[in-house]
């Protein structure tokens, strides 16, 4: 049998969906097993495969309660006529004359342990593919039941990708009630509990500030789209369309935030892009002031390694700040260059200067040289860039410029 391949899991690879925790994974072999035990009466077949057949055993044994014929094609199962060449492959596969899904699941097609790839259909003219690999591997003739029980079979496309969308989302909340309860499990571990506390908050005051910095920037795009709304294919309505979702999109990473102490998604990304992206952005808050914007790039094409929501964040505080720092009329100017295996940032305004003896205070938790500041902007900010292997330094304020500098990799 070694000739052979293990068609199971070629299916796993070919629908390239996003891997699959085992609670979401508990949870969907209930989702599909649940019709039958509503309708006991309904004549079907039910194959499955469990490397754990006491991790579902009672749902297999509820399952003998109902009118559908059971085969069980786990490991030492006197059906199986090959024992190695399905390996680690699971799977659940139910048909009944109304109702037919195919649910496989590998764990050794991710790196996570707690982790698997998964293949799933429902009442697809497809689920045939499927149960006619199982049938290869039958001892027992079981080529009867797929002409005998035909459901409403069709190209079912959209239905499917709705569930696929919904197990995503089932997904989603499993993981993130692991990690919440992972960490506080560390957190009750902690000798160093009241530090680990006083980051927490930390990090909560940073989700608030930034949230409403986002929001601000939502509601003020907005009043610009409800103006031009009359103009078809208006660039400013177009612009603003742009900096809402992307203003979201870092307000709900701030929101995660409070989720999890390890919140990052680091992935590749144009420096240059990145800088356009968060200048269109924080524009919004010149307001009436005479600002003019400039950008200077590096010749050569710069990537970095980075968490494109919280990356825009740091860079949209530093264009606020720097616009708040201008009174009437002045220049900002964004700047990238490489040094060495780095890629410098560096905005510039020439707006007022910050004091020589607060210079060295500016990065403290809680100092501000606004009187309506809440002086956890330029902290969060550098705790952000470390998080994702860069700096942040004030490298001068005199009459002529403030210059603030981003450090981070060069891919």
């Amino acid at each position: 049998m070694g000739i052979y391949k293990n068609k199971l899991k070629d299916l796993i690879y070919i629908q390239e969906n996003n891997s699959c925790s085992s609670k979401t994974i508990d949870g969907i072999i209930r989702a599909l097993l649940e019709p039958l035990f509503s309708n006991p009466d309904e004549k079907g077949i039910v194959m499955y495969r469990f490397e754990d057949e006491n991790k579902y055993s009672g749902l297999l044994k509820r399952l003998q309660y109902t009118s559908v014929d059971i085969k069980n094609f786990s490991k030492k199962s006197p059906l199986l006529k090959s024992e190695e060449l399905w390996e680690n492959t699971e799977f659940l596969y139910v048909l009944t004359s109304r109702y037919g899904a195919s649910f496989i699941f590998d764990y050794d097609t991710e790196t996570g342990d707690d982790f698997a790839g998964y293949y799933l259909l429902h009442n697809s003219v497809t689920l045939r593919d499927s149960y006619e690999i199982i049938e290869e591997n039958s001892k027992e003739d079981i080529s009867s039941y797929k002409d005998e029980y035909k459901p409403d079979r069709r190209d079912n496309v959209l239905m499917n990708l709705s569930i696929r969308k919904i197990v995503n989302l089932m997904n989603e909340t499993s993981q993130d009630a692991i990690v919440a309860d992972m960490e506080k499990s560390e957190l009750a571990n902690n000798d160093d509990l009241k530090k680990r506390l006083e980051f927490l908050n930390s990090k909560s005051r940073y989700a608030v500030h930034e949230i409403r910095n986002q929001l601000s920037i939502c509601e003020l795009y907005a009043n610009i789209i409800e103006k031009h709304q009359e103009l078809q294919d208006n660039k400013d309505c177009t612009d603003a369309l742009e900096c809402i979702k992307t203003a979201v999109k870092i307000a709900n990473s701030a929101l995660m935030d409070l989720k999890s102490i390890d919140n990052k998604d680091l992935q590749v990304y144009d420096v240059k892009t990145m800088v356009e992206k968060a200048i269109l952005l924080a524009k919004v808050y010149v307001k009436d002031k005479n600002i003019s914007f400039k950008t200077n790039f590096d010749d050569k094409n710069s990537s970095i390694f980075a968490d494109e929501p919280k990356f825009l964040s740091v860079l949209v505080n530093l264009i606020k700040n720097a616009v708040e720092a201008i009174n009437d009329k002045g220049e900002i100017t964004l700047k990238t260059s490489i040094k060495d295996d780095f890629i410098s940032i560096v905005v510039s305004n020439t707006g007022e200067m910050i004091p020589e003896d607060k210079q060295s205070k500016i990065f403290e938790d809680g100092f501000t040289t606004k009187n309506t500041g809440s002086g956890i902007g330029l902290y969060v900010c550098r705790q952000i860039l470390s998080e994702q292997f860069a700096r942040l330094e004030l490298l001068k304020s005199d009459k002529k410029s403030t210059d603030f500098e981003i450090l981070i990799s060069m891919v």
